[in-house]
């Protein structure tokens, strides 16, 4: 008997146990724990993020990784998601994740196997890089995920994974922790963002790097505010010397790096005698420098197209010039390639660039591979120095596009690498010019004309619509520029510039049945009835962040009205001159007999501002966005 009571005990305590067990599984992370205020502007919370790096090696390392996120509402679904790319270099080596709901029970488990897996680029080519990916659509909200992941990395390290607390704006975090173990004779680089700490533990054999955050609070997205790499606190390390598919290198300083990309490109120029025979006789009767360049890019523009490719030691090497050649496409790196080949082999010198389309300034005092995510061609040529965009088989020859203008590059060469600054635009010269004629009816139709010239940004967002022989596409276009209703539209006519400096320009005859509304013997009648640039997006009391413009503009509006017989002006707006630190607003209207001459200049300048300002600059532009809603007021004789 004695045994058989020992016996229930023991399964009792066994049964226990497992519940307990089972049970802490199960139920994990409820919402109800998280404090208030985590949940203050939040749509996500990191519960725990929690990463270690492992280096045994120059070439070789293991990289853990626990996450899990609670999402609060379908604005946060996103950050849910898992996403990995792997290459030669990496590999996911395990996985598993859990989904919960509200009170921490476990709603379902994810294996390895339920990644999506995809091998092909948007074009339907080999990439040489694998993306695996979990995207998960819950019903309801709130739900944690919890995932966690191990991979391999091999075959060379170019830097390691970057500390970020914080994945993106609205978004909070409860405990996000790193640790970077490196073997002991690795010299790590980094670069401290905000405020975080780095613990640094030296043994024997390694030396561990560390750093934790808890309790930060979300940071709300601010229009106009600075780059998300200077709000969000980070830290970026790598070591300085490195191999990467046995090409081995230094990061100590950009004309280390430079030298390890010329490496890269050492023996990837070579190209077909006929193709060189070829350059050489259609450049043979330009007198200059600058015509041989603009003849030989005319002819990459038109026998190539750019495709995404992530081949070559990481997505590094470019495609050799050979290949390209006969291929007809590449990505930047190697339609930049084969560009400075194609040169070469007329005897022009040029520089492969490396530049971020994302970020102007390049860290000076921390190289690294991060920064970068494009490469372009430099032509040295005295005080006219060439820059090429190889990958737009449309953009006008010479012109610094809108993403690279004013930009830090890396200019590489056999002696190393270099940062120089690529040419930027005024504001003025950003501009829009917007002309029309107009007659008003009696029952508020109106006839005439428009015409808009367009340069820099606003050719670059309509030359592709220019050039297209589709109405409905220019249509469209006349439609966003005059977003005056049921406009019955004429022949629409577009030319282009394509010179360094580019525009577009449109003109089309035009009516509206609706154009002014008539109440009794009035007629309301808009003074600029075009699209307008947009400042209304301040809209927040108060603001954390400075105000910085990184594109300032020049808005022009000219507009003559002919007012219909039996009306007279009962009320035209008033002139409007502001004048501030940020930009300049103009408007002026004259009657002349019959005849409403209206003009209007918003002059927005670049620049940033301390936040101090933001009621200021909140009211310039509300001020703007009202003064162009006014009407003027005609009245029946």
């Amino acid at each position: 008997m004695k045994r058989y009571f020992k016996t229930i005990i023991i399964l009792c305590y066994v049964f226990t146990v497992f519940m307990e067990a089972f049970g802490a599984e199960k139920q994990a992370y409820p919402v109800v724990t998280i404090a208030d205020s985590l949940k203050k502007n939040a749509n996500t919370v990191i519960r725990l993020n929690q990463e270690e790096f492992i280096q045994s090696d120059i070439n070789k390392a293991i990289y853990k990784v626990t996450k899990v996120v609670t999402i609060l509402n379908k604005q946060g679904e996103d950050y849910g998601n898992f996403t990995f790319t792997g290459d030669k270099f990496r590999e996911l080596s395990s996985f598993s994740g859990i989904i919960r709901d509200a009170e921490g029970n476990i709603t379902r488990k994810i294996k390895k196997g339920d990644l999506t897996t995809s091998t092909l680029s948007d074009d339907g080519l080999a990439t040489g890089r694998v993306d695996m990916f979990y995207i998960y659509k819950s019903p309801s909200y709130p739900y944690t995920v919890e995932y966690e992941y191990e991979e391999k990395w091999k075959d060379g390290i170019l830097s390691y994974p970057a500390f970020y607390p914080y994945d993106g704006y609205f978004q909070s975090v409860e405990k996000s922790t790193i640790k970077i173990e490196v073997p002991s004779s690795v010299i790590l680089r980094k670069y401290v963002f905000g405020n975080l700490d780095m613990e640094e533990e030296k043994t024997s054999a390694s030396t561990v790097y560390s750093s934790s955050s808890s309790s930060l609070p979300a940071i709300s997205y601010e229009p106009l505010a600075p780059s998300f790499r200077e709000i969000f606190p980070r830290v970026l390390m790598a070591p300085s010397d490195f191999c990467f598919d046995s090409y081995c290198g230094n990061m100590a300083d950009w004309a280390n790096y430079g030298l390890w990309v010329d490496k890269l490109l050492k023996g990837k120029d070579q190209l077909p005698p006929a193709l060189i025979a070829q350059l050489e006789d259609m450049t043979r009767n330009a007198k200059t420098v600058r015509e041989k360049v603009e003849t030989v890019f005319d002819y990459m523009q038109k026998n190539t197209r750019y495709v995404s490719i992530q081949l070559g030691i990481g997505g590094y090497q470019p495609m050799d010039a050979m290949t390209v050649s006969k291929v007809k496409f590449s990505d930047c790196k190697g339609l930049t390639n084969y560009m400075y080949a194609m040169l070469k082999a007329i005897d022009i010198p040029s520089n492969y660039c490396v530049i971020s389309t994302k970020e102007k300034r390049l860290f000076a005092d921390y190289p690294n591979f991060n920064q970068a995510d494009h490469v372009i061609l430099l032509v040295p040529n005295g005080n006219d120095s060439i820059w090429l965009e190889c990958t737009n088989q449309t953009l006008p020859f010479g012109y610094v596009h809108q993403k690279i203008a004013g930009h830090d590059a890396v200019v590489i060469g056999e002696t190393g690498g270099a940062i120089a600054r690529l040419p930027d635009y005024t504001d003025k010269q950003n501009k829009r010019e917007s002309t029309l004629n107009l007659t008003v009816d009696g029952d508020g139709g109106v006839s005439g004309d428009v015409s808009t010239v367009e340069y820099l940004d606003g050719f670059e967002q309509s030359y592709s619509v220019m050039e297209s022989d589709d109405r409905d596409r220019l249509v469209k276009y006349v439609n966003q520029s005059i977003p005056i209703s049921k406009m019955q539209l004429g022949q629409i006519k577009t030319s282009l510039n394509k010179s360094a400096y580019p525009s577009s320009s449109m003109s089309v005859p035009f009516s509206a049945a609706d154009f002014a509304a008539k109440t009794g013997s009035r007629l309301f009648i808009p003074l600029s009835p075009v699209r307008q640039a947009s400042l209304n997006m301040l809209t927040a009391q108060t603001r954390v962040h400075d105000i910085e413009i990184s594109q300032g503009f020049t808005d022009s509006v000219f507009v003559s009205i002919n007012l219909p017989q039996g009306y007279a002006v009962e009320l035209l707006p008033k002139d409007i001159m502001i004048e501030t630190e940020f930009g300049i607003f103009v408007c002026k209207s004259e009657n002349k007999e019959g005849q409403i001459i209206y003009s209007q200049t918003i002059d927005i300048y670049t620049g940033r501002y301390d936040k101090s300002k933001y009621a200021d600059i909140k009211s310039f532009f509300t001020q703007i966005t009202s003064a162009l809603n006014r009407k003027m007021v005609l009245k029946q004789l």
